[in-house]
């Protein structure tokens, strides 16, 4: 209650400021009246009662201060006081300010777009209730895996294992029959490109396949109209819906309620929006926002070139799950009941070789969902954060240099300040507030940059035919980075005139020479404070020479072609207009007529693009050969 009470006080004192003062006044003239009259009564004059009755009471002005302070009010006075003589100081030295704001706006902004990067890649979880609660399903196996065709991630672990997060359809049906920890599974799966026309307009959308159950487990909400139901994944008998992105429905329907009920021609398939996503909700791929949401049945009659038309083919693994643990459940619990499952899935669904490996379950966090983008970028955005923090400390440096060669100037004005009755905390306040209220103008310059700069490296981290996984968005957090970055910037290099401060002689600050006691320590810290500077500035220059030499090397490295003059672009007629033969011709054409045209040396077809970091894993059978169960 004493504390409450405090605070309203200091609010009341801070907020009305004027009525304080006036009552402050009047309850002091009351005083003072009261014991002057006390004097008269005892047979004083009335100026001789005033005169003594201000040297019995004291110093008014005293007495306000003692005041303010009980009020709190003081230390905010000061610090008024601090920010008018920093400001004002700054602005005296307009060249001085310049340097320090821009070397400040640099280091910060660079960290600043390298931190919108970071947050995007390693640090942003699913927009969704208890993310922590959600498990990614994953499986390993030996070097000879029972599962041979894969439409997703395959990899090899650091103890030559194979690795996969992709199942198949049958497998997730039954895993999620004999679930008993957590609280359900659901499935999904993204689709690149898919052609959508809508009021007669076609063009190219990204998609991710979803089971009817999860927007429930995860507790994903729409920002208008309703999210995909269990009864919208049946797989016979209900009409086609979907739900469409924020950003989809503000690019392609201006944010029109009347959104809702319109239909859309997904790869010739009549659909039905009947919801918007909120703004956060963005799928379940980091670095993946899809602009419509499909149910998981719909796949088979949408994308067929990838397993065919069937959906619970037990051969084709391609599905992601994830799962919601109930409450006291741990990881290594669930992990031991679903392996069991899987194996009894496996078995029942396929017919494994007799030599070959089966999969065993693997749970890993889901906050982020199917988390590629740690995988691919922790390593370099971790080596960005420190170079960018070792430029930031240069500029640190710098300006701790430049501020002790201030403070040196200043030592006279110091000195008379101490003289007059100013403590050394008082000082030691006043020079840190100067460096904080110029760590706040640089961090300002430093916001600024950052925004127009978050964009630089994810363009450079698209290709033609792969579009960026990571998007430079500012939040709350960015801007709490940029905030607590300034403010730690701003004691960096404020500590050393502050701690100069402390050590000051004040005759020898009162000295008229310029040559005082302590120029040996402060030409020492000076020295050292360079020294600082010229090493690390040598090491990120030695750095920079090893990275510029990396790119040298990937440049001129032999890659089995020439890259020069070759034009790539990617066709993919519809699978519900061509049939395998007629899309056999279509390619055949293109070949032929591509090759005819002036200027064309030779023309070449492939799945996936040259370099794309992709491949396909699939099961053949020679010719003349008869097949064999799980061969």
């Amino acid at each position: 209650m004493r504390t409450m009470a405090r605070l309203r006080s200091w609010f009341r004192g801070l907020f009305r400021r004027s009525r304080i003062e006036n009552e402050m006044d009047a309850e002091l003239r009351f005083h003072l009246e009261t014991c002057a009259d006390d004097f008269a009564r005892q047979g004083i004059g009335p100026e001789e009662a005033t005169r003594r009755a201000r040297l019995e009471f004291g110093g008014v002005e005293g007495r306000k201060e003692d005041c303010r302070e009980s009020l709190g009010l003081r230390l905010w006075d000061e610090l008024r006081a601090d920010l008018r003589l920093g400001w004002r100081s700054l602005a005296r030295n307009p060249g001085f300010t310049a340097v320090a704001v821009l070397s400040l706006g640099l280091g910060i902004g660079v960290n600043t777009a390298i931190f919108t990067l970071v947050e995007e890649a390693l640090l942003k979880t699913l927009a969704v209730p208890q993310p922590e609660e959600l498990r990614l399903l994953t499986w390993v196996s030996g070097p000879n895996p029972a599962v041979h065709s894969i439409w997703g991630d395959f990899s090899r672990t650091k103890t030559g294992q194979r690795t996969s997060s992709s199942f198949s359809f049958p497998v997730y049906r039954q895993l999620r029959r004999e679930n008993k920890l957590f609280q359900d599974l659901f499935a999904f799966k993204e689709a690149s490109r898919m052609t959508a026309v809508i009021d007669g307009h076609a063009e190219i959308v990204t998609g991710e396949f979803v089971s009817g159950n999860l927007y429930q487990v995860l507790g994903a909400r729409t920002a208008v109209g309703r999210t995909i139901a269990p009864g919208d994944d049946a797989e016979s008998g209900i009409a086609p819906v979907t739900v469409i992105s924020d950003a989809f429905w503000t690019r392609r329907f201006g944010r029109s309620l009347s959104a809702l009920g319109e239909s859309v021609e997904l790869n010739g398939t009549p659909m039905t929006i009947v919801g918007v996503n909120s703004p956060g909700f963005t799928g379940l791929k980091a670095g993946n926002s899809p602009d419509v949401f499909v149910p998981l049945s719909l796949r088979p009659r949408l994308i067929p070139q990838f397993g065919g038309a069937r959906l619970d083919d037990p051969d084709h693994w391609w599905l992601v799950i994830m799962g919601r643990l109930r409450p006291g459940v741990s990881g290594a619990m669930a992990r031991a009941s679903l392996d069991g499952a899987l194996t009894h899935a496996v078995k029942a669904t396929m017919t494994p070789a007799k030599n070959s490996d089966l999969p065993h379950i693997e749970l890993s966090a889901g906050s982020r969902g199917l988390d590629y983008l740690r995988r691919d970028f922790s390593k370099p955005m971790y080596v960005l954060m420190s170079l960018s923090g070792l430029v930031l400390l240069i500029a640190c440096a710098n300006l701790a240099n430049l501020l002790l060669a201030r403070s040196a100037a200043r030592e006279r004005e110091i000195g008379v300040r101490m003289a007059l009755g100013a403590g050394r905390p008082r000082i030691v306040r006043q020079v840190l507030t100067e460096s904080l209220l110029l760590a706040a103008l640089g961090g300002a310059a430093g916001l600024a940059l950052g925004y127009a700069g978050r964009h630089v490296i994810p363009r450079l981290l698209e290709t033609p035919w792969l579009p960026g996984s990571i998007r430079g968005r500012f939040d709350w957090r960015v801007l709490a980075f940029a905030f607590a970055i300034s403010l730690v910037t701003g004691f960096l290099f404020g500590l050393a005139p502050a701690w100069r401060c402390t050590r000051k002689d004040i005759n020898a600050g009162l000295r008229a020479g310029r040559r005082t006691a302590g120029g040996h320590r402060q030409a020492f810290s000076g020295k050292a404070i360079v020294v600082f500077q010229v090493s690390l500035s040598a090491l990120l220059l030695i750095g920079a020479g090893l990275f510029m030499r990396t790119l040298i090397n990937l440049q001129s490295a032999a890659i089995g072609f020439q890259p020069q003059r070759i034009l790539l672009f990617e066709i993919e007629p519809p699978r519900w207009r061509y049939t395998d033969r007629q899309r056999l011709a279509l390619f055949e054409r293109v070949e032929r007529d591509l090759s005819a045209a002036p200027g064309v040396l030779s023309v070449t077809a492939s799945s996936d693009a040259l370099l794309a970091n992709n491949s396909s894993i699939d099961t053949f059978l020679p010719t003349g050969r008869r097949e064999h169960p799980g061969e």
